[in-house]
């Protein structure tokens, strides 16, 4: 019998499947600590597997509900995919590199047809403890999850506190831009700024809405195809569309 069979199943029992990707943290932590599934997240090993993961969504009947710099949020039903394009990742310690805690670090490989998991995953899932990675790529945004994280029982050290902030202190922020993507999240959320005049910490820290720095982002019309989106991805990028076609 397959090792962790039957979390697989679980797991896999409302997920898409698409080739050369992986799904990752969240859906992996809840199945692990018996808790429901809210969403999927899914990384890629390639930009190319992202794009034609973005055609296959809208052929099998998911419809695309938003769009960031990070990531394409798709539904069906009650069903939530996300794909993450912020980066691609040929391993899923790739992928782990990136994470903020360990009791996210797991994945399952989509090409292997096999769970990877962290050598401390299980361990701190079981502990619910969130051991921070100071590798990650948005720190600030971590602090902000360690209080979600907190609302459903999981607790962190002093240590790890500090070291989220000392993270903090590594990323360059020079614009409102860069401190929207920084802690706007990967996840369909916004970040709640009272921006005015020129950007600077002082006008930052003021800007912050002390209650709500996480809402849900306001509903807007999304592409209907999967050329649109990849356009629309392309744009809020900067970077220059490539058509579907060209995908490999």
């Amino acid at each position: 019998m397959t090792k962790y069979a039957n979390e697989t199943k679980t797991l896999l029992a409302g997920a898409e499947r698409f080739d050369r990707a992986f799904i990752a943290g969240g859906a992996l932590t809840s199945v692990f600590t018996r808790q429901p599934i809210n969403d999927y997240d899914y990384y890629f090993k390639s930009e190319d597997a992202f794009r034609l993961a973005v055609e296959q969504a809208y052929d099998d009947g998911l419809w695309c509900v938003d769009v960031s710099k990070r990531a394409v949020t798709f539904a069906r039903g009650n069903e939530v995919y996300q794909f993450m394009h912020f980066g691609f990742f040929p391993t899923a310690q790739n992928i782990f590199a990136a994470f903020d805690f360990t009791a996210c670090m797991a994945a399952y490989d989509f090409d292997a047809k096999e769970l990877v998991l962290h050598d401390e995953f299980l361990t701190h899932c079981s502990q619910r403890f969130l051991r921070f990675n100071p590798g990650t790529r948005y720190p600030l945004a971590s602090a902000v999850r360690v209080l979600k994280y907190q609302d459903r029982g999981y607790s962190i050290g002093k240590g790890d506190v500090t070291r989220i902030a000392l993270a903090c202190r590594k990323v360059e922020i020079n614009t409102w831009d860069d401190l929207k993507d920084q802690i706007g999240g990967a996840y369909g959320d916004k970040v709640v700024l009272n921006a005015q005049g020129e950007f600077s910490l002082d006008a930052a820290i003021a800007a912050l809405d002390p209650d709500a720095i996480w809402t849900t982002r306001e509903s807007q019309e999304q592409p209907g195809n999967a050329d649109d989106l990849l356009r629309k991805v392309a744009e809020l990028k900067g970077e220059t569309y490539r058509p579907l076609e060209e995908a490999a």
